[in-house]
């Protein structure tokens, strides 16, 4: 391949995707070769923020007799994601607070934004956060991102502000004020709707998901050890995915399955899958840096 001369100019693209030429000196423009792309890449944290004590048979549509009839002990925990690059920041999930963990009988460790800070994150300028679905475990705190877009599947919206979400099976899940406090963001202009897949940024994209919650979407990111999918609760344990067992909270249970096979076929290998839940995440990475151990582990 023949070296690109760029002695005369190079074509780029505004954030209005007109190209024009600009000078090689111009230190306000991006480059782009003619023919390619920027190729952009995050490194990936996850952040503990609460634990509870369970049994396996807790966490398996139909219970887990038929595989430990003793239902042995499986704690669950409970993480936000952080997705860093040079140039964005993007958060996934906000956690819920100590209020509804001590409502619901959750062991609260931190406010998520605590262990974002311990990343040097400031989640007072944060400009992105990716809601992968409404449950409470993945929708409070949203106050402390005032400068959040928040980024949400279409049909997600619609299951909670429509005629089933009463429904003693599904409202057990959310907490209401979550869902109206989305409601009123989205009058406020900062909700961004997405219906299916999408690239949210260059190297960051959702794809919809669905079954354990009408709208869930799961994300992939870009990094240098390959595309990460970060699950959420498309799998709570590496169990769910491993053993093709889906969760027990389940809204379509067919759509469960297709899912584990939409985050097979979006990660590069196995272990690029990131479960939403499970306590072997801050065993099989390692810390995002000392003092930070069972707190925050790098992921990629």
């Amino acid at each position: 391949m023949e070296p690109t001369d760029l002695s005369k100019s190079v074509t780029f693209h505004t954030r209005a995707r007109k190209p024009r030429v600009a000078p090689l000196d111009d230190p306000n423009v991006q480059f782009l070769l003619k023919g390619g792309t920027i190729d952009q890449q995050f490194e990936v944290y996850a952040v503990r923020y609460a634990t509870r004590e369970a049994r396996r048979g807790d966490h398996f549509h139909g219970g887990d007799s038929g595989y430990d009839p003793h239902n042995a002990p499986m704690p669950m925990d409970y993480f936000v994601w952080a997705a860093i690059s040079p140039e964005h920041t993007v958060i996934v999930d906000a956690g819920f607070t100590a209020e509804v963990a001590a409502r619901r009988g959750r062991d609260h460790l931190r406010c998520p934004t605590e262990g974002l800070r311990e990343l040097g994150i400031d989640c007072t300028r944060v400009p992105c956060v990716i809601l992968t679905h409404l449950h409470y475990d993945h929708v409070g705190n949203l106050e402390k991102f005032p400068a959040a877009t928040f980024v949400l599947q279409d049909e997600e919206m619609a299951f909670w502000t429509g005629r089933y979400a009463s429904r003693e099976h599904f409202r057990n899940t959310v907490e209401m004020e979550d869902v109206v406090g989305l409601v009123r963001k989205n009058f406020e202009g900062r909700l961004r709707f997405v219906d299916g897949s999408e690239e949210i940024l260059p190297g960051i994209e959702v794809h919809k998901a669905g079954g354990h919650a009408a709208g869930l979407q799961v994300v992939r990111v870009k990094t240098a050890r390959g595309n990460v999918v970060l699950a959420s609760d498309a799998t709570h344990f590496y169990a769910n995915i491993e053993q093709d067992r889906p969760f027990s909270i389940v809204a379509d249970l067919a759509r469960m399955y297709g899912a584990f096979d939409l985050v097979r076929s979006l990660a590069d290998s196995p272990a690029h899958i990131i479960p939403g839940h499970d306590p072997l995440v801050m065993q099989r990475f390692p810390p995002a840096k000392k003092g930070l151990e069972g707190v925050a582990a790098r992921i990629a």
